[in-house]
């Protein structure tokens, strides 16, 4: 049995949401979380054609980073954790959902 390299969780987000709402939505809950968003590109151009992949961290020169990925095609937004990403990253993780759920409430689809 294959043992899991990272960890997944998923925002609920309201139903056709755009791109451009995502956005903002994902830029707003980085900044209340203590977070800036490092890497903006797609994910899996096969899989997840017209994705939006992000990375996020504290730091510039602080190891880790947090991974996140939404996919407009199903209303898609999830956070990816390696299990081998340093420690502060998996503390980060609670804020930054929460931070994203209080985001998602205010948006109207």
């Amino acid at each position: 049995m294959t043992q899991k390299k990272s960890d997944e969780y998923y925002v609920d987000l309201p139903s056709g949401i755009s791109k451009k709402q995502m956005m903002g939505l994902v830029e707003r809950a980085s900044e209340s979380s203590g977070l800036y968003i490092s890497h903006i590109g797609s994910y899996s151009r096969t899989k997840y054609p017209n994705s939006v992949h992000w990375h996020f961290k504290r730091s510039p020169k602080e190891n880790g980073l947090l991974d996140a990925t939404f996919w407009d095609v199903k209303s898609l937004f999830w956070l990816m954790i390696r299990h081998r990403e340093p420690q502060w990253v998996k503390d980060m993780v609670p804020k930054f959902l929460r931070a994203l759920r209080r985001e998602a409430r205010k948006i109207s689809c």
